[in-house]
């Protein structure tokens, strides 16, 4: 997948395991600044949902709490598409969410947003594509990955998107 075409939609497993990452001093800084050169430049994008889920109203706001909170205009809410796109999304895969949880779920709603921006751009006869990232496994017949594939979204994880960007962490000794 060409980076030089594709807009990402990140979905906050993905933000959530470079952070467990950060902590562990194995992610270095440069790839956050990465991160942000790609926020920068629209190349990064996701959902209001995602912004909640990684963002949480606390007082001791951790690493990416912190990092991310000035790029909350990357971050699209509800729309009446998306909504749309959503209940289709439920229907064929229920268990993408839980429903026992209290607060809206990002998945169905990540992917909607790259459904939405994709046919938006479909009509004004662009040549982006949209990708959604994850961390989430791709053996699993309910979880992002399974619902992309169904509805032609390219899918990527952390490696791979890292990968298409020409990213390459390594541990020197």
């Amino acid at each position: 997948m060409s980076s030089i075409n594709t807009i990402y939609c990140v979905d906050s497993s993905v933000f959530i395991a470079m952070q467990r990452f950060n902590h562990l001093g194995i992610m270095p800084e440069r790839i956050w600044n990465l991160l942000d050169e790609l926020f920068q430049s629209d190349k990064i994008i996701s959902h209001d949902f995602v912004f909640k889920e990684i963002s949480p109203d606390t007082k001791k706001p951790d690493y990416l709490a912190t990092w991310i909170k000035d790029k909350k205009k990357y971050f699209f809410g509800i729309t009446e598409r998306q909504t749309i796109l959503v209940t289709s999304i439920l229907e064929k895969f229920p268990g993408i969410i839980d429903p026992d949880k209290e607060s809206d779920e990002a998945d169905p709603w990540l992917i909607a947003l790259a459904l939405e921006k994709r046919e938006s751009e479909a009509l004004s006869h662009g040549y982006l594509d949209y990708c959604i990232v994850s961390n989430e496994s791709e053996k699993s017949s309910k979880k992002i990955p399974a619902v992309c594939k169904e509805y032609g979204v390219p899918h990527l994880n952390i490696k791979d998107f890292f990968a298409a960007n020409g990213w390459v962490i390594t541990i020197a000794t």
